[in-house]
């Protein structure tokens, strides 16, 4: 399967927007069941004129499709209720560098069910990153009664993400990528609205600056960043994906920096030429690029 020219262009802008969620949550004061659900239910409802009659695909998936399709929403959703409720209790930084624990998982775990090389370029990239996001959280990395159930979450959340992208990768593959998201932000909305109504939270009565969250969450990580991540699922392995999001706590912190004023320390500056080598280690890395040989003839040729 050839990999398009635009994959770069995506991959970046969608690293950039997924980054800026720890920031965008900290705008509204809703619950994390409004934040998620609204953010995925808006998505959802853009997304689909876009993807227009493409829909109609949705029509010819199996049971296993929409099973492994339901579990992937699922999971997604958790993972965003699991996200936001962890940047409310703890740091942007810590939640990141917990957060960061997922390429590993994600590379082995693909490894193990698609056969994905793990090639010792990556390998080493995954460590460099993993080194630099330590780097940059060590002064946060304290198990305080005030930021423990927050970092808690925030690796909880780690395994949900490899669990919503693993889980979703046979399903992409058959589908148009708008289709897949589309169906994909719906079911994780259903399941968010489930657990709002189950709590007894507020559904619609929120404040102005709430709205504003909603809207942004549901046009800058979800739209555009989860988006753009699915979209080079079909063409590179989920290693490789997972360890360029190791990007996302520089990104983040960058913003951090601007519009919270957090504190950039000399260990920052380190973390960061760490987790840029990483990125450039992982760009650079040949081997494994693409899925297994005997696996990739077998796939469809791509939908657009």
């Amino acid at each position: 399967m050839s990999v398009p020219r635009s994959l770069v262009l995506f991959l970046g802008i969608g690293l950039l927007a997924a980054s800026q969620s720890g920031n965008l949550i900290r705008i509204g004061d809703a619950s994390a069941a409004a934040i998620a659900a609204w953010r995925l239910l808006i998505a959802s409802l853009l997304l689909a004129p876009l993807a227009g009659v493409r829909l109609l695909a949705l029509r010819d998936l199996d049971r296993r499709d929409w099973l492994l399709l339901g579990l992937a929403g699922v999971a997604l959703a958790c993972h965003f209720l699991s996200w936001i409720a962890a940047v409310q209790r703890t740091t942007v930084a810590n939640a990141a560098t917990f957060f960061a624990i997922n390429p590993v998982i994600t590379a082995v775990a693909s490894h193990f069910l698609f056969g994905e090389r793990l090639g010792r370029r990556l390998l080493v990239s995954i460590l460099v990153g993993l080194l630099g996001v330590a780097v940059i959280g060590g002064a946060d990395l304290r198990l305080s009664r005030e930021h423990l159930p927050g970092d808690a979450l925030a690796v909880l959340c780690s395994c949900l993400f490899t669990c919503y992208f693993l889980l979703g990768k046979r399903v992409r593959e058959k589908l148009d990528n708008r289709v897949y998201v589309t169906a994909l932000y719906f079911i994780a909305a259903v399941v968010c609205f489930g657990v709002l109504v189950a709590l007894g939270q507020p559904v619609v009565h929120h404040s102005p600056r709430s709205w504003l969250c909603f809207g942004l969450m549901a046009l800058v990580p979800t739209m555009i960043g989860h988006t753009s991540l699915n979209y080079a699922l079909r063409y590179l392995p989920a290693g490789r994906i997972a360890t360029l999001s190791l990007a996302e706590p520089l990104l983040a912190g960058v913003v951090a920096l601007v519009a919270w004023r957090e504190q950039l320390r000399l260990q920052t500056v380190i973390g960061y030429v760490l987790i840029c080598a990483s990125v450039v280690l992982v760009v650079l890395e040949r081997g494994g690029a693409g899925p297994p040989p005997e696996r990739a003839a077998s796939r469809r040729a791509p939908r657009g």
